[in-house]
């Protein structure tokens, strides 16, 4: 699934996707990390929402366009760690194997390397994000439920 963030494109591998929802309002944690933008209750259950562009150590700033949502993502294989990730709209689908992806360009920042497991070779370029890899930052180690430190 291709998604915008900002000015960028990124896909987000298909198995990790449960749903996408509207976007709706977060409510901030207090003392939270920066990388978290707040939670929701979705169908009852409190639902963390990352702060993309935190984590990706870009600029970008979120928007409030018609077109942004909630993209819920998980680890595969009915792992516990699951957030929403904000994201300025949905650019469609592509069916593109793993061993069909461009190696991670050494010109990406350091932060946004370490996320990206190649980049998807049609115009524009989209790169690919390893969702456990953001479930897991560093950033995030405080978090129950979704940290690395679990």
């Amino acid at each position: 699934m291709c998604v915008c963030v900002g000015s960028s494109s990124y896909g987000l591998p298909l198995e990790n996707v449960q749903e996408v929802v509207g976007v709706r309002a977060v409510t901030r944690v207090f003392h939270g990390p920066s990388a978290l933008a707040g939670i929701i209750n979705l169908r009852g259950e409190v639902l963390p929402i990352l702060d993309l562009p935190v984590l990706l150590g870009t600029d970008a700033e979120p928007s409030t366009h018609a077109d942004a949502r909630i993209v819920v993502v998980c680890e595969p294989a009915g792992a516990k760690r699951r957030a929403g990730l904000r994201v300025d709209a949905l650019l469609g689908l592509l069916d593109i194997p793993l061993a069909g992806l461009l190696a991670t360009p050494s010109s990406l920042s350091a932060v946004l390397r370490g996320f990206v497991v190649g980049v998807i070779p049609t115009s524009p370029p989209c790169a690919v994000l390893d969702v456990s890899s953001l479930l897991g930052a560093p950033e995030l180690s405080s978090l129950v439920g979704i940290s690395a430190a679990e």
